[in-house]
């Protein structure tokens, strides 16, 4: 069963300003001029301000974001176990949602799991006292329908912004991880945006850290493109950016997460997406790095085509391999395992050596592991958490590269 918690909660979400890490009163430093170049109304990458230096050094807006490097999972209210805390550093629990999406107000509704509800995630810290839990708010495509209009109206995000701060308050959370997919973007034809959602983004954010001062941790989850967002002034209000590195491409003729592009594919990859954050103004030792626990098949494949459904969760490989079936039933055709040794990831071919699903498993997290350590990313994160096999075997690969053994605990 799925218990709803509604506390009242308008909605105002996009422009904020640095905060004073100093200061214990979480007081925030006047605000920046106005950004100035990228492409704001189009979802640009935001290129204007003043190029400071590479210290070398992350500065967050925070005091405390947590151990590092990150491990974090989406946890969201299907899940029916709690997630395994000595693997993990950053739980992100979702859904948190506007109760009118359509205005941008009427509270946020939390959506959670009866078996692991957010206080028993909390609870975990006696386990791994290092533990921060997030709240996310927002989601792909309708899910994210509220942000717009609450952000171009002053009341609306003051109200979104102390709502957030009495829910953090009341769970005992750490953070709030943002979802709007995308400002300035419809993402299913129906999800309400405008021109100023980019701009309207920043007052959000300064407003939000202002609220909530500097013990609080406030992520973004970011499109592996890196558009829609004016970087260099959101940064100094978002300690993070957790990178959606996933759904690149799909079979037949793509890679769900390539960690490079090769010449099998023209498309996206891991690399390229940490260069266009960059470029944008986030630093790669504050991205994490966006990890799937799923592959993608042909969107809609003909009867003759099909063997997966468009999304085929990691915990479902071990039987396509090993037993030959999909959801208990013998696969259509048989299908084999390749490696693309330039992208780094897997893919099942079948007889006919046609590209039918692109996916990940250990080799290819341990690589991608092996990149955050030696390129300098601050971590990796997983969506989602019960999506990967009873053994967490994916998310264990990645701690084994970044921690040299099993647990996140010290």
């Amino acid at each position: 069963m799925i218990k709803k918690l509604s506390i009242l909660l308008c909605a105002a979400f996009l422009a904020i300003g640095a905060c004073d890490k100093e200061s214990n009163g979480g007081s925030v430093v006047p605000p920046p001029p106005p950004s100035g170049g990228g492409d704001e109304q189009q979802g640009g990458e935001g290129e204007g301000g003043e190029e400071k230096p590479d210290t070398g050094k992350a500065e967050f807006p925070c005091t405390d974001i947590g151990q590092t490097p990150i491990v974090l999972t989406y946890f969201t209210e299907y899940n029916t176990e709690l997630p395994d805390p000595s693997i993990l550093t950053h739980i992100n629990y979702a859904h948190g949602r506007f109760g009118n999406p359509s205005t941008g107000d009427g509270g946020i509704v939390i959506t959670e799991s009866e078996k692991a509800p957010i206080s028993k995630v909390v609870a975990l810290k006696s386990v791994n006292p290092k533990l921060k839990v997030c709240l996310m708010i927002g989601g792909w495509g309708g899910h994210a329908d509220g942000f717009s209009m609450m952000a171009r109206d002053a009341a609306k995000r003051t109200a979104f912004c102390q709502s957030v701060k009495e829910l953090l308050d009341y769970h005992k959370l750490d953070g709030v991880d943002i979802d709007w997919e995308y400002p300035t973007q419809s993402a299913d034809g129906e999800t309400g945006c405008d021109p100023s959602d980019t701009q309207n983004f920043n007052l959000v954010l300064k407003e939000l850290r202002e609220t909530l001062g500097t013990d609080k941790i406030i992520s973004f989850a970011s499109s592996s493109s890196a558009k829609y967002v004016d970087w260099k002034t959101a940064m100094q209000y978002m300690d993070y950016v957790n990178v959606m590195t996933y759904d690149m491409g799909a079979a037949p003729n793509g890679h769900n997460s390539p960690l490079h592009k090769s010449a099998m594919f023209n498309q996206r990859s891991w690399d390229e997406s940490v260069a266009a954050h960059v470029k944008g103004g986030v630093p790669k030792n504050r991205q994490v790095m966006g990890i799937p626990c799923y592959g993608k098949a042909k969107k809609d494949p003909s009867a003759a085509e099909k063997i997966f459904d468009y999304s085929v969760k990691y915990n479902e490989i071990n039987d396509i391999l090993v037993k030959g079936t999909y959801k208990g039933k013998k696969l259509a055709r048989p299908v084999y395992r390749r490696w693309e040794e330039t992208s780094k990831v897997p893919y099942l071919v079948d007889a006919g050596g046609v590209n039918v699903l692109s996916y990940d498993d250990t080799e290819s997290v341990t690589a991608k592991g092996e990149y955050i350590k030696t390129d300098g990313e601050l971590g990796g994160m997983f969506w989602e958490y019960r999506y990967d096999d009873a053994e967490r075997s994916l998310i264990k690969s990645l701690v084994r590269v970044l921690y040299g053994k099993d647990t996140v605990l010290q």
